[in-house]
Parts: C-alpha cells; structure tokens; sequence
C-alpha cells in the first residue's frame, strides 16, 4: 500500500494532487464533557445525535474518528501556576498552590495522568480537473479556485457537524494547518509529549508536505513474530501492536465504548474510518438475499429460514423507510510501549475489553506489512487508502454506540481556581466564578467524610482571588486556616465583649427588609408563644422600631444639619437610579450601592446628575411624604457606628412612651420579655450597644461553638444577627471585587422567624454582588425537613457530594439534580478517610455542576499534604488545636513550612 502524503494548506489537508487525483481533509477537536456519570437521559440524547450525524453522512463524504489517551496537562497547570505567581499573596495560599502545582507536573512527567482526547475528520474526494497545457498564471488561478471551493464546501460540512453535535455541553473547535501539523507531529513522533522545552511549530515548514514535515523515524516490521517477541512493527523508540475490531458487539447501548476508551492505560488509539453506503445497493444485496432465502424456505420449510427472511425483511424495510444507514467501519485499536513486555500487558488489556463488550470480536495480524498497512490507515483524515478488506458492515443505530466518544471528566479544569485528583487519574478543575457569575455551591456529607479539609483547602487554593471572605461555624475547624490570613477568630458566648448591634444598617439606608429582620430577632427574644399572639407582637414591635429610628434621625439632625442637602441630593439620585436605570424589582439598597459605586470612580453622568439638582426640586423632595421617608432613610448611611439606636433604647421607649393604640400592659409585658437582652441581662452585651466587631480586612470568622448547649436560642440567634450583619456589610463593598460567604449548618437559624427569608435573600440577591455562597449540610434527614431545602437546592449551580450513609438521603438529593444510579452507588460507596491507608488517605466527592445546558458530573479525591491536615484541623495533634491548645505551636508550624516552601519555590 502506498504510504499516504499530502500538504497543509488553507486550513486543509490535501492529499496526493490538487486535482482528481487528490483529497481533501479537516480535522475538528471534539471537547466533550464525561458522560459516564451521566444520566440515561442525558446518555440517550448523545446517541440520538450521533445517530443524526451518522444519517447525514453521504457519498462522497467520508467520516475518521480519531480517539487518544494521553498524560498532558500542561497548558491547564502552566495556566494555573502563572495564576499563582500573578495573584498569590499570601504565604499560606502560596505555599498551597505551588504544592498542588509541583504534585501535579511531576505526576505528568512520570506519566500517572490521563486524558482523553478526540478529534473528528471529514474528507473527500477532489473532482476538479486541471488541463496540462494550462499557463501558468491561469494553473495558479484554477487551483485558487479549487481551494476556494474545498474551503466552502467544508463551510458547509461544519455547519452540519455544529448544527448536530455542537451544543453548550458540547464544543467543535475547527483545526487549522498549526493544529492539523501538530496532530501529525503527535500521531507520526510518539515521543514528541516527553519533549517539554520543545515547541514543534517552530520547525513547521509550510512548503513541505505531511512526511517531509512530521515523519521523523523509519518502521521496521517484526518479521519473526513469535511469544517473546510479539509485536506488530518498531517506529520512533516504540514497539506497536495493532487489532482490528471484526465483530461488532451482539447487543449495544449507549456508553458500552467507555470498556475500551476507559482501560487504566496510555499510549493507545482507536481510529475508525466510517464509509457510508448507498442505501439503494444495500437494499439490492437483501433482496437478492431474500429472493434466495425464499427459494431456500419453499424447498426445504426450515423455521430458520423463515426467521431470517424474516430479519432481511425488517432490516429493508428500514432501509427504504430512512431508518437505518449503512457504512463500513474499518476500527483499528494501535498500542505501543518502549518494552515488549510492556506492550504485550497493553495488548492483552485492550483485547479484554473487546471481548467484554457483549460478543464483540477483534483481529490480529502476524504479517509485519498488513499491521503497517492498518497503521497507515489510522493516518489523521486519510480515509482513501485502498485497504478496507478489515472493514465491516455498521448501521447507524448501534454504530452510533461503538463511535469512540469518549473524555476525560476535568469539570473545569481550564482557568481553574482549584484543581483536584479524579477518580480515572484525571485532573479536575473548580472554578466558583464562571463568566463573572458566582456559582453558588452546597456541600453534602457524612460525620468523618472529610468535608472540613477539603472545604479548608478549597478555600485555601482559591483565596487569592477573594477580597473578602466570611465564615460562620461551630466547632473552630476554620481556626488554623484564619490564622494563615493574620486573623484571628472571633469567638462569641455569653460573656464575650463583642457586641453587634442589629439596629445598625451597617452604612446602607434604612429599609422595610433591614425592619424585618430586626423585627424578627426581636419576636424571637420574646419567646414562644401562639401565631396569632406572635403575628400581632411583630406588628407592635415594628412601629416602635420605626419611630425610633425616626427619633434618632431627628436628634441626629440637630448636629449635622449642614449634611441635609447632601443627603437630599443623594436620595433625590437614589430614587432616580432605582426608577430609571436599575432593573424593575431593584431595592433602595441596590439603588444605592449601584450610586455610591459611581461616585466614587467619578462617573460623568452621576455627578452631572448629582450637580443639576437645584434647591427648588430638594425643597419639594423634601415635602413629599414618601420622599421625605427615603430622606430619613439614607440618612442612616452618614451614621457612625456609636450613634444607631440600641437594644436598651428601643426597650426603655417602649416602657416610658408606649402607643396610644397599644394595651399598655401588654407594650410593658415586651419590654420586660426583651430586657433581658440588654447589656445588663443574662446575655450580656451582644446584642446591646454600638457594634465593636470590625468587618475590614480579607476575613471574617465567628465561632459559636463557645456558646453553651444549654443557651441554644442564643445561638440560633447569634447566627442570625450575624448572618444579617455580614451581609449588609458585604452589600457596601464593590461589586467588581469577589467575596465568598460559608454557612456551617445554615438550617440552625430556620428557628428564627425570618431565617428563611434572610438566607433566601442571600442566595437569591448576594449574586448581583459578587459574592459566592456555599452550605454545609451534614445532618440531611434534618436539613429536608426544612423550608430553607428548596432555597439552596434551587439556587445552587455547584454541588459537593461526599459519602452517605443513608441511601434514602442521597436518593431524596438525586431528585433534584438528577444524578445517575452510577453516580449514586459510587457515592455510597466511597471509603471513609480513616480507613484508608496513611500514604493513600484521602477524601471522595462528586463534582456536579449544573452547567449552561447539560450538568457535568464526575469523581474527584481531596489528597491533603500534611499542612493541610494540620491546618484543617484532621487528626489527633491537629484536634488539639482545634480546642484553642497549642495553637501558637500549630501556627509556627504553618508558617515556617510555607516560609520554606515559597523559598524553595522563588
């Protein structure tokens, strides 16, 4: 067989002459998200679409799959270690990053990853002829416009291939004569991916053609075949083996190809060269089958030969109908290897997952020159080559199972904030952000299934991107982490000298939400007590609430009353933002933010806005009644922390000045209910006083684990507060910075009427602010009782799930993301760190992202170095310093381990 040759040329491959003695190919990288954790639907709907392509195939088109495995992450890891030196800060972070980094590349280098690849190549014939007397200025021309021709026929060949396979899940990325030489580099130098510092394109030669350019070593073939010495040919250091797949599996389904693309192995390629077939000289082949049968069947009256009549009858009646395709399929299975030790072990695995693939059946040659023939038509789009006797019959149906389409799952590995070990020796990328939009996450496991470390580390990989980060637990497995940031944790119980003050707007303007939730905590500190009664004492207690912060306004005003007219300007803009520019359903508090942002990068037409105000249009702002509300309330956005109103204030008001509307008794039966939250009740000051918690810096991290069992209202409402604060504090921070938000156990502050509310505010709202919110649940049979389920399972996009040990829990979760029962089983049976041995000790999850269109969905490990360990707090030594003992020991361990690292990395 002639070895094939051809050129690069416009984005093409042209094969032999640029006449009808040539071809033309293009090649086409498939990116495809992991489907064997997918669902059957999901599954069933890649095959309908295969199948579709596989039916518009026709004459002369013809189609190559080109399937590989490899080691390369480079691009993605270069990526990632640049996104390290470029934004890394903190010593901590890294040290943490640069230690997956090197783990990973040396991982590469020794070869222990794996990554699939597939690309697609359509080709045809050239039916343009060239006149040999031709001139030369005219030949130029001629070819000019055959290529032309080629390059829109192949326009339109695209489209098709988009139309049918592209989609969000899927991407088809054409190649160009760069990517279609280093194809060929690749394919033709099988030693070209240990060669790092070399770049092939700098010896690309344009005016060489395909063996000129990439074909670098000679082949020999193995004339003396025998047991010890079993080998197809030798080429470029390698010793090759080849199989052909000759029958195709009884019955198929959709992912059965994953036993082939799916081997623990590297260095092996599947190419399938798919020719269609005229239906119309298929559907002559049968009849004559079936006028010979019936011959048979009236002259002997076999039942099998009605049976078979019978099978030639449905299969042209599917012909005819447009049901079925045929092709021919030539599939060839390359290994190699540097030993032929190694190659047979390959050999022997492959021809295994053959064979399991429900009666499929494979074929080897023994003569060297039909295994280099075979190679030679694996060449990346040649589909020409004269030696198809090894091709057999397909049609679309069940073709559409054994296409290798398969991938690597890498979740999102390209610009990954995190990267994690997968399950198949893959790499998986993490990414919280995508396209500027927080991915907002939930986190499901177990007691001991390791969610600690991996949330410590995830926290840890990607905190360089974060400007602000807050954290909500019981329990300190945070501590050692803050500790890495220069902060320290802020540990509240009874008698702590922190104090949050929930009148406080934290800078925003007063609003109907802000009075909501304070009225909400309050109704808690009153106790329980029937809905009626309850309904009726946060109505009595929200006019108290509003008319002390209008009091407060109004002795306020007296000393600041040279700000008035700014704060009528800005309210006057607050307003005009929020009716004009602003989405419909925007808030004051949008408004507001959206105004201050502008104003401080001096935007032209807020502060020409700001400056058109003439005193006429404040004083009849001023005047109206609902305008003149808003004034009250943006003036709340001036306070200092030391003059909101108070705890103490609210409840000596409501004893000395109670409503003329209100059953006095009743107004004094609150007061005292709510004393007892002052500063001088049981629960000191906490909730009493101006706030003394500074929220500036990168993070903030309340424990409250230190509050007694006993006072479970108070921390249910510590919580709340927090929670409350927090995010008012994260809502006047600039919306082009990135801030993060964990809740530990967040079903704890449902008890708390307006817990739900707040927490639907944050997942719902906190987008538009940049921030990225992540739930800890580990207690589900609880958490799905609660009304705060619908919220995080329906505005999550990422979810974490690690082992369970309900499967009722964990079916109860697939029903609203739709994992597969694959999926689920592995969930189930994912070890426990503990029982791991201590070189392989790690954590299992499944990465599930509910991406644009189709989710992605995947395994992936939390291998923790012992730093992490240390600062995660998992361990025996680490727990002590989870319970505040040698703590300064543990941080002098961190820091002087990641003051070594960063010096042996600089």
């Amino acid at each position: 067989m002639k070895i094939p040759d051809g050129w690069f040329i416009r984005d093409m491959i042209i094969f032999n002459e640029l006449d009808d003695r040539g071809w033309a190919a293009k090649g086409y990288v498939m990116e495809i998200p992991d489907f064997r954790n997918a669902s059957n639907s999901v599954k069933n709907e890649l095959h309908n679409r295969l199948m579709l392509f596989l039916s518009m195939i026709r004459k002369p088109v013809n189609v190559q799959f080109q399937w590989s495995v490899d080691s390369d992450y480079r691009h993605e890891l270069m990526l990632y270690d640049a996104m390290t030196e470029k934004f890394a800060e903190n010593s901590w972070t890294y040290s943490t990053r640069k230690e997956r980094f090197t783990r990973y590349w040396n991982k590469m280098l020794n070869r222990q990853l794996r990554r699939e690849k597939l690309k697609i190549y359509l080709s045809t014939p050239i039916e343009a002829k060239v006149c040999l007397n031709m001139p030369e200025n005219e030949l130029e021309r001629h070819y000019g416009n055959i290529l032309e021709t080629l390059s829109v026929f192949f326009t339109n060949q695209s489209n098709l291939l988009y139309s049918i396979l592209g989609s969000s899940d899927v991407k088809v990325v054409p190649m160009g004569d760069n990517e279609h030489y280093l194809h060929y580099t690749e394919f033709l130098n099988p030693d070209h991916r240990l060669r790092l510092g070399y770049d092939p394109l700098t010896s690309f030669d344009r005016t060489l053609g395909i063996q000129e350019n990439c074909w670098n070593s000679a082949i020999n073939g193995n004339r003396h075949r025998n047991p010890s010495n079993d080998y197809s040919f030798f080429f470029d250091g390698y010793y090759h083996g080849v199989l052909v797949v000759s029958r195709w599996p009884q019955t198929t389904y959709p992912g059965i190809i994953c036993h082939l693309t799916g081997l623990p192995i590297l260095d092996y390629a599947i190419t399938m060269d798919i020719w269609p077939q005229k239906i119309e000289d298929e559907i002559k082949t049968e009849e004559a089958a079936i006028e010979r049968l019936s011959g048979d069947y009236h002259s002997e009256k076999k039942h099998s030969l009605l049976t078979a009549l019978d099978k030639k009858h449905r299969k042209v009646n599917a012909l005819a109908g447009g049901f079925t395709y045929p092709f021919k399929v030539l599939t060839v299975i390359r290994t190699w290897a540097q030993t032929k030790e190694e190659l047979a072990s390959k050999c022997s695995a492959i021809k295994s997952a053959v064979n399991l693939m429900n009666g499929a059946g494979y074929w080897e040659s023994s003569i060297p020159t039909t295994s280099m023939n075979l190679f030679f038509m694996t060449w990346p789009g040649w589909t020409f080559g004269k030696y198809t006797r090894h091709g057999i019959y397909a049609e679309n149906q069940y073709l559409a199972d054994m296409l290798p389409v398969s991938a690597t799952f890498t979740g999102h590995l390209e610009g990954a904030e995190s990267i994690y070990d997968g399950g198949s020796f893959n790499l998986i990328g993490i990414r919280n952000f995508i396209g500027g939009t927080p991915q907002h996450a939930a986190l499901f496991g177990m007691s001991g299934a390791g969610k600690s470390s991996f949330m410590v580390d995830l926290l840890s990989q990607t905190e360089c991107f974060y400007d602000y980060t807050c954290i909500i637990e019981e329990g300190l497995s945070y501590g050692n982490y803050t500790r890495t940031l220069d902060t320290q944790p802020i540990v509240i119980h009874p008698d702590s000298d922190f104090t949050i003050n929930y009148l406080d707007t934290s800078g925003l303007p007063l609003s109907s939400f802000h009075l909501a939730t304070a009225t909400a905590l309050l109704v808690k500190m009153t106790g329980t007590c029937s809905d009626e009664k309850r309904n009726l004492r946060a109505s009595q207690l929200m006019q108290y609430l509003d008319q002390l912060y209008t009091d407060t306004y109004g002795e306020w005003l007296k000393s600041h009353e040279d700000l008035l007219p700014e704060i009528i300007r800005r309210a006057i803009c607050v307003r005009h933002f929020k009716e004009n520019l602003l989405p419909p359903g925007s808030t004051v508090a949008d408004a507001y933010v959206e105004m201050t942002e502008r104003i401080e990068m001096n935007d032209g037409s807020t502060m020409e806005f700001l400056s058109s105000i003439n005193d006429q249009q404040m004083t009849e702002f001023s005047k109206g009644n609902d305008t003149e509300k808003l004034i009250r309330d943006m003036a709340f956005t001036y306070f200092k922390a030391d003059e909101y109103p108070t705890h103490s204030a609210l409840q000596e008001m409501m004893i000395i000045a109670p409503f003329r509307q209100h059953d006095r008794d009743e107004v004094k039966q609150l007061a005292t209910l709510i004393s007892s939250w002052c500063a001088y009740g049981q629960y000191g000051k906490i909730f009493d006083g101006a706030t003394n918690i500074s929220l500036t810096g990168k993070m903030a991290h309340f424990e409250l684990g230190s509050i007694p069992d006993e006072a479970s209202d108070l921390k249910k409402m510590v919580g709340f507060l927090i929670n409350s604060y927090t995010r008012n504090h994260i809502m006047t921070l600039p919306r082009n910075t990135k801030k993060r938000y964990v809740f530990e156990e967040a079903g704890r502050i449902l008890d708390v009427e307006g817990g739900e509310r707040l927490i639907s505010e944050c997942y719902a709202q906190m987008r538009k602010y940049g921030t990225w919110i992540v739930s800890i649940v580990q207690q589900y049979s609880k958490f799905k009782q609660t009304p705060i389920r619908p919220v995080i399972m329906g505005n999550s996009k990422q979810f974490f799930l690690m082992k369970q040990n309900d499967r009722s829990d964990l079916a109860d979760i697939s029903r609203d993301i739709d994992l597969s029962e694959v999926t689920q089983e592995q969930i189930m049976n994912y070890p426990s760190p503990e029982n791991l041995p201590e070189d392989r000790r790690h954590s299992s999850f499944t990465y599930y992202h509910l991406d644009v269109r189709k989710p992605i969905c995947g395994s992936g490990r939390n291998y923790c170095s012992s730093e992490m360990l240390a600062c995660s707090g998992a361990g025996p030594e680490q727990n002590k310093c989870k319970a505040g003992h040698d703590a300064p020991a543990m941080d002098e361990k961190i820091k002087r381990t990641t003051a070594n690292k960063k010096e042996d990395a600089a």
